[in-house]
């Protein structure tokens, strides 16, 4: 659909002086046009106006604009000349297609169960996590974890509502009748106390496998339900990049395939967690003379395995018309595709200009000390 991209100068409208694309688009292609797109630099093609209206400063002219149609209309290339820099060039559509590979790396995780670690148990997680912190260390001091009156709140409800009014308007009411609710506090000192049964059995050493986390849950015979496992695990560890991989799946009867993420580890074929924090992006030019899976491997191998060789290609983020491995993108680089180098001027010819401009400068001063 797209024939061809046009540079027109800047300050061409009233009130911006923006860069102008026209875009030449049509759906009865001419043969000879199909499958290209021909990029036209007409920047250098105006003139001025001999009074400005806001920004706009230039215009083109009939014969401005009679270059730009011949050229269109011949769709041939035009190499700008010196002086010059109106050009045309002639492109693949696929030259300005690649595939967005997401590239992932393991996660690594350390578990401790240190006293500081665990008393955040003691508040509700978010939304109501700030909040309730904010209650207990204004109110709840003084409260006795094995008393009836643990977590009631009755006498300082209107002031609490005050504060969240004021500092936490973010929470809905149902979100704020929970902070108060004395059931929402008692729930997390009991997940507390499990937490510190936890801790007189594994101790408050770091542990820097997170693989052996659930051995260690289990040989201390403590009961926990899920919720209250993944509270107390999101407080006890944290990511550490010295730490072991997490595995998340040992896989039977599967190859190994590092460039998507199945690992030899010991003969057994393992899948690591990913990162997110660690997790990229890398844009692979589109090559239709090849497989899809060709020019993502050769890619990720020549550019991301030499300098993270453990990360991977992640397998399931595929373009939603072809389902290949990647999301298809496109981008058009104008400028860089009609840069023109310009080379620095000689040493010598810099070193004389500054010479020249510091007798300008002695001279000057020897004026006024005179």
């Amino acid at each position: 659909m797209l024939e061809a991209i046009i540079a027109l100068p800047t300050d061409m409208f009233y009130n911006t002086g923006i860069a102008t694309y026209v875009w030449v688009l049509t759906n009865k292609k001419d043969p000879t046009r199909k499958g290209k797109v021909q990029l036209i630099n007409g920047v250098d093609l105006f003139g001025k106006m001999r009074k400005s209206l806001g920004s706009k400063r230039k215009r083109l002219e009939d014969d401005h604009i009679a270059t730009i149609t011949r050229c269109f209309g011949a769709f041939q290339e035009v190499s700008a000349d010196e002086g010059d820099t109106f050009a045309s060039k002639i492109f693949d559509t696929h030259e300005f297609g690649y595939r967005r590979l997401t590239i992932e790396r393991p996660l690594r995780e350390s578990y401790q169960f240190g006293d500081e670690r665990i008393e955040t148990l003691r508040f509700a997680p978010k939304p109501l996590n700030a909040i309730t912190r904010w209650i207990y260390d204004t109110y709840g001091k003084n409260w006795d974890e094995e008393g009836t009156e643990y977590g009631v709140l009755d006498a300082h409800v209107d002031e609490i509502r005050t504060h969240i009014k004021a500092e936490f308007t973010e929470l809905k009411e149902n979100q704020i009748k929970d902070a108060l609710d004395p059931a929402t506090w008692r729930q997390q000192l009991e997940i507390l106390k499990t937490a510190r049964a936890l801790q007189a059995k594994i101790g408050t050493d770091q542990h820097d496998d997170m693989n052996l986390y659930d051995k260690a849950l289990k040989v201390t015979g403590v009961k926990m339900d899920a919720p209250t496992k993944k509270q107390i695990t999101a407080a006890v560890s944290r990511k550490n990049p010295k730490a072991e991989k997490v595995i998340k799946k040992v896989h039977k009867d599967t190859a190994p395939n590092p460039t998507y993420g199945l690992f030899d580890v010991n003969g057994q074929t393992v899948e690591y967690k990913p990162d997110g924090d660690l997790r990229d992006n890398e844009n692979v030019p589109l090559d239709p003379s090849q497989s899809v899976n060709a020019v993502n491997e050769a890619y990720f191998a020549a550019e991301v395995t030499p300098h993270v060789p453990e990360a991977w290609i992640d397998g399931s983020k595929v373009d939603a018309i072809d389902e290949e491995i990647g999301i298809v993108g496109y981008e058009i680089p104008f400028n860089r595709h009609f840069y023109t180098y310009t080379p620095p001027r000689e040493l010598a010819e810099i070193d004389a200009d500054l010479d020249a401009v510091s007798a300008e400068i002695m001279a000057l001063l020897q004026e006024v000390h005179e």
